[in-house]
């Protein structure tokens, strides 16, 4: 079996609990490298290596599974550390980047990437900007290279059983969906409240989740087409002083976001609707729901299972137990993203979630944000998208940054 040889770049909170735990569970894929700017962080990473690595030895030795056992030592023993990603592209022959930056370094770290001949995959959101995203597919075009956006959610077991049962049509048609991603706030970490690192607030960071994840359900076959920042809260400053890093601040990005998009065929000319709220001022909206033209569907606990419960006409109830695919090991999403991609690697067959669904995504921010400018009236994403080109026209390199200051001008002034 041919491996593919991974190199993480950004080893902080999403690598270290989310990401690096699952390499040591998929033998199609070595983690040769870690790179990060900051000597803390690499070493963190590497303890984290090492505890996860140790344990599944131990697991391995006691089942008799030398094989693997013998593979993880190895493994664990071979990875290299960078302080510069440049340098660990130009040096490293890899396959395959996990990207895990904070957003102001996510285009230009998977264009260097892409550029030296490198598959990527990236966390969420793509980039800052719908800018910076069509930079990413630029070089993703030009480089003849797979990337993912790593949406996990699209692995999630809710969403992967709910999207089996839509695609056999126990609801019907879908028409209609809530998905409500919603906290108190993550004050703890001032980079989420800083628009130069994030793009935006809680509706880019939080919020890109249900985006990507109603499109899925909506079905792939559906672009999104227009958006609309959704009354009474549209796209908002909630709570606007908070402790963040120990003391008051004022907050200078969303705290709340409630859209609608609607999602066209082309072609056949159908269409979906999609409420998302992503918030960081607990949740308004009712609980995720997705509503067709036979039923409803939503996500609960029911004996001590997960399950996808829905719910006919005449208020008849089945609940389908919610789960991966039951003949593999799959313990997360992010496991089923990673694996994911490094299996288009290996094929050479693009993810379905390629750089077009990241930036797509993106563009529905954007078109949030301009919604709200323009007193929550409907914005169409190519309306949208030329907006955001005629700043590039203006504004050249610092685009992306006049950017997001246009787009978040109405959310603090509102």
């Amino acid at each position: 079996m041919e491996r593919v040889k991974v190199a993480a770049i950004g080893t902080g909170g999403i690598f270290r609990g989310a990401h690096l735990p699952n390499y040591a569970d998929i033998p199609q894929a070595q983690l040769v490298a870690l790179c990060d700017s900051s000597a803390d962080s690499i070493k963190a990473a590497q303890q984290r290596m090492t505890a996860v690595y140790l344990e599944r030895i131990t697991r391995a030795e006691e089942t008799k599974d030398t094989a693997t056992a013998d593979r993880l030592k190895k493994d664990l023993d071979g990875v290299k550390t960078f302080a510069d990603y440049h340098e660990m592209l130009a040096k490293e022959k890899l396959d395959l980047v996990d990207v895990c930056t904070q957003p102001f370094l996510h285009a230009p770290v998977s264009i260097a990437a892409l550029e030296a001949g490198v598959n990527v995959m990236c966390e969420k959101p793509m980039a800052r900007t719908w800018l910076e995203c069509d930079k990413v597919i630029e070089a993703a075009k030009k480089s003849g290279k797979l990337y993912q956006h790593n949406e996990n959610w699209l692995w999630d077991r809710d969403y992967y059983t709910a999207k089996k049962l839509i695609d056999a049509g126990v609801i019907g048609e879908p028409v209609m969906m809530f998905l409500a991603t919603a906290h108190g706030g993550p004050e703890g970490n001032s980079n989420f409240w800083n628009s130069d690192i994030g793009g935006g607030g809680a509706l880019l960071d939080n919020g890109i989740h249900a985006i990507g994840a109603s499109w899925y359900l909506s079905g792939l076959d559906k672009k999104p087409v227009a958006v609309k920042a959704a009354a009474p809260f549209g796209i908002s400053i909630r709570m606007p002083k908070r402790i963040i890093n120990g003391r008051f601040q004022d907050v200078r990005v969303e705290d709340d976001g409630h859209i609608l998009i609607r999602f066209e065929n082309e072609d056949s000319g159908a269409w979906a609707t999609a409420h998302v709220e992503g918030s960081w001022s607990h949740r308004d909206s009712p609980d995720t729901m997705v509503i067709g033209t036979t039923g409803t569907m939503r996500f609960t606990d029911f004996e001590g299972r997960r399950v996808v419960e829905m719910t006919d006409a005449l208020g008849g109830i089945r609940r389908v137990e919610a789960s991966g695919p039951t003949w593999q090991y799959w313990p997360s999403s992010f496991y089923g993203e990673i694996l994911n991609m490094v299996e288009c690697v290996r094929s050479g067959i693009p993810s379905i979630s390629g750089p077009e669904f990241g930036a797509d995504c993106s563009a529905v921010v954007g078109s949030a944000y301009l919604s709200e400018i323009r007193g929550r009236n409907t914005v169409r994403l190519g309306e949208f998208k030329q907006f955001a080109l005629d700043i590039r026209k203006k504004h050249g390199e610092s685009a992306s940054e006049a950017l997001v200051n246009e787009l978040l001008n109405a959310v603090r002034n509102g």
